[in-house]
């Protein structure tokens, strides 16, 4: 699922499972750099079931850096290759931090609750959409 990756890369960097529970509250709100992993992740195409996949079924990293002040997500894929992408557009509104940005004809929007670290994602085009689900902690 190689394709998926240059549009979805962004998404994943935030998700990760319990990762966000040694954190104080209010680390979510893009002040500091994240490190993010993702949990559960579904593919889903018109007139068909979604499917959950792994990881490394849609090429994304396990573990992907945020930044938000200088607007970059990057992290390792499987093959070992790193790889980065650019935060289009920031919002900070009703205790959420929310990431959009788009690349390779697909939109992605990341939403990161500000106190506890969890998130939700989405990723989509003109055939396929993917949605994920995690958490993030705060990194050096």
């Amino acid at each position: 699922m190689n394709y998926f990756w240059k549009a979805t890369f962004a998404i994943c960097a935030c998700i990760g499972a319990g990762v966000a529970a040694t954190a104080a509250a209010g680390d979510f709100d893009g002040s500091k750099k994240l490190l993010c992993a993702p949990s559960d992740i579904y593919e889903c195409a018109p007139a068909s079931d979604c499917q959950r996949i792994t990881p490394e079924m849609a090429n994304i990293p396990r573990f992907i850096q945020i930044n938000v002040k200088k607007k970059r997500m990057s992290g390792i894929v499987g093959s070992g290759e790193k790889v980065t992408t650019g935060i289009q557009n920031v919002e900070k509104k009703d205790g959420k931090l929310t990431l959009q940005g788009a690349e390779n004809a697909r939109a992605w929007s990341v939403v990161i609750d500000q106190e506890t670290g969890l998130m939700s994602a989405s990723a989509s085009n003109d055939i396929t959409g993917f949605i994920l689900f995690g958490g993030c902690k705060t990194s050096s």
